[in-house]
């Protein structure tokens, strides 16, 4: 038999004479189950290909005909996972339904609306948050189980979801507060700077590049979205990039220049906003709800908003908005 040639796939011949192939590449490393090309092979090659982004490799799970984990196994093999998702959504795909996996496995992939809602109500409980990111997943596998005739179903549509409060949106007296404490030509101000004047997310704010900076622009591509944004450096971020000794490639990174993760970065503001005094509730996102709020009450249209923000839905810049005009409309009353 001709031996296949597969990046980082090495074949040999057990005791049996059974041919088996193995997945080496530095840390990573396993066995491939399955035929080439199947869609036990694929999950488990995808999973560790993306063990180098963090993302763990594939997990053992079920490969009992019509088990919910020899679904869950099938749709990482599928296209709409393999190729459609970006690597930070399939590490939130796998954080979602390896745990499901685990615990639930051996069981049908046959479910009925109640006994899906009670799964989601079960975490819900304790995780709101979660339950809602979960049945949003689940509703996307069980629509490929359709479409591959493993049902006739979606039982996960129509449950409500779970309600969550929204992230606090920083006061003038708070960022004060911080800029009081973080003077210009820290590496905590500029940090500070970044978040709230470019309005974006802590994930794309740790990418940021010196060379993103052109004729005073900063060129964004959004991770989450993949939304292109071109954002005028304003004064205030100017002056925090020129007071903060350059260093390495990024805008933002450790002392030593190097760049910072996405969760390193928010640890590190997290310290900073402590030791300003400022309560739990303020965080980096509520820095991006900030520099929304603040447009939207110096009378920026919605879709003003958007082109910073990315988002491409006005839902979420409405409340920005309602708040702003709340706020002016009580001022003119008062003024009446």
């Amino acid at each position: 038999m001709t031996k296949i040639r597969i990046k980082y796939v090495n074949e040999y011949n057990d005791r049996q004479g059974k041919l088996r192939r193995y997945f080496r590449k530095g840390s990573q490393r396993g066995p491939l189950p399955g035929a080439v090309g199947s869609a036990e092979f694929m999950a488990a090659y995808e999973g560790y290909l993306s063990g180098r982004n963090g993302i763990e490799g594939p997990k053992t799970v079920t490969t009992i005909e019509g088990s919910f984990g020899r679904l869950i196994t099938s749709y990482y093999g599928s296209r709409e996972y393999r190729d459609d998702l970006k690597a930070s959504s399939k590490k939130i795909y796998r954080y979602v339904l390896e745990p499901l996996a685990k615990a639930h496995g051996h069981r049908t992939a046959i479910l009925d609306h109640k006994q899906a809602a009670k799964l989601i109500h079960d975490i819900g409980a304790t995780k709101p948050g979660m339950a809602n990111l979960t049945k949003s997943v689940l509703q996307k596998v069980y629509k490929f189980a359709i479409r591959e005739g493993l049902c006739s179903t979606n039982p996960f549509l129509g449950i409500e979801p779970f309600k969550r409060g929204s992230h606090h949106t920083w006061t003038e007296g708070e960022l004060k507060t911080f800029e009081t404490r973080w003077k210009i030509g820290t590496r905590e101000r500029l940090a500070y700077a970044l978040l709230l004047h470019t309005g974006q997310r802590v994930s794309d704010v740790a990418k940021m590049r010196r060379q993103d900076i052109v004729d005073g622009e900063l060129h964004v591509v959004q991770e989450k979205t993949g939304a292109e944004l071109f954002l005028p450096v304003v004064p205030e971020l100017d002056q925090a990039l020129k007071a903060y000794p350059a260093k390495g490639f990024t805008l933002i990174g450790a002392e030593n220049g190097t760049p910072l993760s996405r969760a390193r970065l928010s640890q590190f503001m997290r310290k900073a906003i402590a030791e300003a005094g400022l309560p739990g509730k303020c965080n980096s996102h509520g820095l991006r709800k900030a520099k929304m709020r603040r447009l939207a009450e110096a009378g920026a249209t919605e879709k003003e908003i958007a082109a910073w923000s990315g988002h491409k839905t006005l839902r979420e810049i409405e409340r920005y908005t309602e708040a702003a005009d709340q706020r002016r409309l009580a001022k003119a009353a008062m003024k009446k």
